[in-house]
């Protein structure tokens, strides 16, 4: 361990570590509600897949409702609910909780996320330099995109970039000291790799391409060997995957975010006529940029959610990212490996930058608000992370231009702390989606759920807008309200099942449309039942 860490550099690490650990514990408080419907339904099928074995859960009226009856982020497949998304995270945490108890589900991220500032100490160690090393994982703990979806403990971001550190770490500091065994590092890093890959399939095209930038630097140090042991092993820990996509979606290569239109073959290309190739360049384009390429978008979002909610860090990474370079007093091996990172770095910023800057997500209500839970933080996370070492040489290089030892020290901590304190402001208190905010709106979510659960039956279903993620899986859900396909079920749902609808309060004149018109013709009624602050319960009913 002390060849690994020095003693002072085990104690700060392990110390921004607890911090980073409890701070992230701030939604502990609130069980049973999440803040979005990602984290809801992977909580459901985590549990699910502990107590079963499977991904799939029968809705029987959904055999009546045309699949109608789920919430957000889960789909209805032939009356089976099965996850909307990526079913890694639900899988692997499932099996743990299969062994420890539904007690450690939301503990297992923030763990997750404190081990990885080690690994990536001792792999940024390996690459530069013990300073540069320990800085990283200093602010790697305290990063605010990092603090914030460790909290957020059921979303994926973390847990898929944290087992790539372990695969880096692996792979590049090669632990094992019994040269009997060093393959084992491949086999390793590449079963890690392969869990990330579980979790996040559809990051597989950046990172290929970032280790391929990568492995031109190491072209010469590598055998066959243990290219083929990483990839077997990566292949391997995939492998269930493929099962249980056939399991619970019907073919190994389905997702939630693609059943069912994903059995629809594509069309093949025989020839390379001019016409032709201009095909195969759109569809090579959409491969790589399923959500188009759009500058304005880019920028927009760059400035948005780079610089602007991340000031410092990108100031401080302007000023560092050249510090990185290798220079000619730099030893061979280390050159080698300085390259390698910044190849990576590079191709894989640019990459997500366009991939992801592209697109255009509404995860607030309101459109406008820049705030820490929209996608594109959690979505740049890899590039938040790659930035710390950028970050830790600008803070380096800042601090010994004090003149003396003790300015230098002044300076070093001074720097620190005011990273700190700009992380724990950004994270836990900067919009209506900070850390400090999310606690108290879930603890009110809390109350209306277990208010509304006592006044409607078990087998009732609740109409909802966006509030789906309280009441599933305690109750059945349908969103959204204003739709046709939702007014057309109505009255064949309240002949089987008490109906409920939950949401903003409706205006009077709304109100009365509703009785007067809408419902009035499908021979339906609605009422309110009781009122939460802004939005109200009502009760939808057959009326005479």
């Amino acid at each position: 361990m002390k060849k690994l860490f020095p003693h002072r550099d085990l104690l700060l690490i392990s110390l921004f570590a607890l911090l980073a650990f409890f701070g992230s514990l701030v939604l502990l408080r609130v069980t049973g509600i999440h803040v979005s419907p990602d984290e809801n339904a992977n909580a459901f099928f985590a549990q699910q897949f502990s107590q079963t074995g499977r991904l799939a859960v029968f809705e029987p009226l959904n055999i009546v409702f045309n699949d109608a009856l789920h919430p957000r982020s889960t789909v209805s497949v032939n009356g089976w609910l099965v996850p909307g998304g990526f079913i890694g995270l639900p899988v692997l945490y499932g099996i743990i909780i299969s062994f420890f108890g539904g007690w450690i589900l939301t503990f297992i991220t923030p763990l997750l996320a404190i081990t990885a500032l080690f690994a990536w100490y001792g792999l940024v160690k390996k690459i530069y330099d013990r300073e540069i090393a320990v800085l990283s994982s200093l602010l790697l703990a305290i990063m605010p995109a990092w603090w914030y979806y460790s909290a957020r403990s059921l979303m994926p971001n973390v847990p898929f970039v944290a087992f790539l550190i372990f695969a880096g770490y692996f792979l590049i500091v090669r632990p094992s000291k019994n040269k009997r065994y060093s393959e084992m590092d491949f086999v390793v890093s590449g079963t890690l790799t392969g869990l990330a890959l579980f979790i996040r399939p559809s990051e597989l095209i950046w990172l290929a391409l970032a280790s391929a930038a990568t492995a031109v630097w190491f072209r010469t140090k590598f055998s066959i060997r243990p290219i083929l042991l990483f990839l077997g092993s990566m292949l391997i820990a995939l492998t269930p995957m493929l099962f249980l996509n056939q399991a619970t979606y019907g073919s190994p290569f389905t997702t939630g975010y693609t059943v069912p239109s994903s059995n629809v073959p594509d069309p093949e290309i025989s020839s390379i006529s001019p016409a032709s190739e201009r095909a195969t360049i759109s569809t090579i384009s959409k491969f790589l940029f399923p959500f188009g390429l759009s500058k304005t978008s880019t920028i927009t979002n760059v400035l948005s959610y780079g610089f602007g909610m991340f000031w410092w860090m990108a100031a401080l990474g302007f000023i560092g990212f050249p510090l990185l370079f290798p220079t000619r007093a730099t030893e061979s091996v280390k050159r080698v490996e300085q390259k390698a990172y910044l190849s990576f770095t590079a191709v894989a910023t640019v990459y997500l930058i366009i991939l992801y800057g592209s697109w255009t997500f509404y995860d607030n209500p309101d459109q406008s608000q820049v705030t820490m839970a929209n996608s594109h933080v959690r979505y740049w996370l890899p590039i938040f992370v790659l930035v710390t070492p950028a970050v830790a040489a600008a803070i380096r290089w800042i601090s010994r231009r004090a003149i003396t030892p003790t300015a230098r020290m002044i300076s070093l901590s001074a720097l620190i702390i005011l990273c700190l304190g700009l992380s724990v402001r950004t994270t836990f208190f900067l919009s209506e989606d900070g850390l400090v905010n999310v606690a108290s709106t879930l603890e009110a979510s809390r109350e209306i759920h277990e208010h509304v659960l006592n006044l409607t039956e078990p087998d009732a279903v609740v109409i909802v807008d966006r509030a789906d993620k309280l009441f599933f899986p305690d109750r059945r859900v349908l969103y959204p309200l204003r739709e046709e396909s939702t007014y057309a079920l109505m009255p064949r749902i309240v002949l089987r099942a008490t109906l409920y609808y939950y949401g903003i309060t409706l205006p009077e004149k709304d109100l009365a449309w509703l009785n007067n018109e809408k419902l009035f013709g499908l021979g339906l009624g609605i009422d309110p039942v009781e009122t939460f602050g802004i939005e109200t319960l009502y009760r939808i009913e057959k009326k005479n």
